[in-house]
Formats: C-alpha cells, structure tokens, sequence
C-alpha cells in the first residue's frame, strides 16, 4: 500500500453527550494501517459549545492520526450558519505541519447529519487536502 493510501483518514463516530451542567464530544477516525484515533473534549450546554466541542474533539483526533507528520490542528471558531436555503457547519482551523501553516475553512450540511457528525465531517472537509499531502 502506498503511504499515501495509508494516509487517508476516515470518519468513523462522533456523539455529544450533555448532562445538566456540561456536554462531552467523543470523535474517532481511522486511518488504513495506522488504526483508529479517539478523542473527547467538555464544554457547556448550548448548541455552539457543544458544536465547539465536537470541533476540538476532531481536531485533537487528527492530530493523533498525523502525530508523526508533526502536524497539528487547532479550533479557531465554529459555527451554525444560515447557507440559504439550508443550515451548515462551517469551522476555521490553524493547521500546521512541519514548518508549513494554513489557516483552514470547513463546512457541511447541517441539517443532513446531527451536529456532532456535522462538525467532524466540516473539520475533515478543511483538513483533507492539506494533511494528505507529502
């Protein structure tokens, strides 16, 4: 297999659990001969918390993934955004790796998917790209 294909990263589960007082986003992925990458982050209660948490949970389960690339991904912002005639996720990221830095955008439909699902498929759509690249 090519170290490209290895590469690949695929979205496996996202869920968001909210209690009275916090929520906890649970995001994996994969990635062919390298496993699964899981990872979790807490925030608040409201909707956008909630969307950031999931953002945060994807973007430390990338980072993983390309731990030995020395790449990162950090959340700049997330949000639910009215792209008429639909709602989306849309993200910005700071991704790095190596001595390269990008800022990055994300979106996908939010009304396709729940908002944990959304959020990691928006995170994923800003990094693919940048992160599969040798």
């Amino acid at each position: 297999m090519s170290d490209y294909a290895q590469r690949i990263i695929r979205f496996v589960r996202a869920q968001v659990t909210v209690t009275t007082e916090a929520c906890t986003a649970e995001v994996e992925v994969e990635s062919p001969g390298l496993g699964s990458f899981t990872r979790s982050a807490q925030g608040g209660t409201s909707e956008a918390d909630q969307l950031r948490a999931a953002a945060r949970a994807s973007a430390d389960a990338l980072s993983d993934a390309f731990e030995a690339d020395n790449a990162t991904v950090r959340v700049i912002g997330v949000q639910m955004v009215d792209a008429v005639p639909r709602k989306a996720v849309m993200v910005t990221l700071a991704a790095s790796r190596g001595t390269h830095n990008r800022t990055l955008l994300g979106i996908c439909d939010g009304e396709a998917y729940d908002i944990p699902t959304a959020t990691a498929l928006a995170v994923l759509n800003a990094t693919n790209r940048f992160l599969s690249r040798r």
